[in-house]
This record gives structure tokens, sequence and C-alpha cells, in this order.
């Protein structure tokens, strides 16, 4: 009787487990939990600020010549927008937010067309403010600015 009992408390605790586990992890963006490609990798002059870790960087869209990416600290609290215009040194920006897994993370305000807010995945975008569009489900840019 005694074995039963230790083998039904056993399976217990391991639904437990497993039930927590699926629930500890941040919502925040599907795309960065995607196996990386040579596309993904950020150019070599962007400078990804602590705690955020360069190698989980993953491109979330291009337009017009802008190359927008995400990258996220290694325990997902926090979510960065790099946005990144040619392939000189000069023009790119990036700014870090903490992730909560829903909502706007960051607005990144920058010359030009390197302005752009970073957005959890299922976060309600319907109402956008005036002069922005959506590029993807985490990237809203100024529309003026981005055509």
């Amino acid at each position: 009787m005694m074995k039963f009992a230790r083998v039904r408390f056993s399976a217990g605790l391991m639904a437990t487990a497993l039930l927590l586990a699926g629930c500890s992890g941040q919502a925040g963006i599907k795309a960065l939990d995607r196996d990386a490609t040579a596309d993904d990798v950020l150019p070599a002059f962007v400078i990804v600020p602590e705690p955020a870790n360069a190698e989980t960087a993953r491109l979330l869209a291009t337009r017009n010549g802008i190359q927008y990416f995400a990258v996220q600290s290694d325990d997902l609290k926090t979510a960065c927008l790099a946005v990144v215009q040619g392939d000189e040194s000069t023009s790119w920006q990036m700014g870090c937010g903490q992730n909560n897994g829903s909502g706007k993370i960051l607005d990144l305000q920058g010359a030009g067309s390197l302005s752009a807010s970073l957005w959890a995945d299922g976060s309600d975008t319907g109402t956008i403010e005036p002069g922005w569009i959506k590029l993807t489900d985490n990237v809203l840019v100024p529309s003026g600015k981005s055509k």
C-alpha cells in the first residue's frame, strides 16, 4: 500500500511541476523562440546593452532597407529592439524595456526612419496611435517615415 501511495504522490508532483513550468515562461515575442538563421545576425557595429544577449537576436522585419531586430535577456525579463539602416555604423538605434509578456515593451525614438515600437505577441494594437502602422505583430513604425 505504501509503494502505491509513493508512486501516486510522485506522479502528482511531476504533473504539478509540468504545469508550473508551462506557466512560468514569458509570453513576450515568439519569434525569439525560433532557431536562428544567417539573417538574424546583428551587424557587428550594433552594441547590445546588458542584460540582453546578442545571440538571441532575431530579424522581425525588413522594410525599405531598414531591418528590425528583437533581442532578449537570458532571463526573458528584458526585450530590446534594434533598428538598423544599411551597413553604416552610424545608422542604427537600440532600446530595451521590461518584457511583461504583454502590451507595449518600448518606444524607440530615433532620427528620421529609425523610430519604432516593440510589442509583445497578442497585444491589442487595434488602437494604434495615428501616424503609426503595423509591420509585424511585434513592430510598429511611423507611417510617414517608412513608406
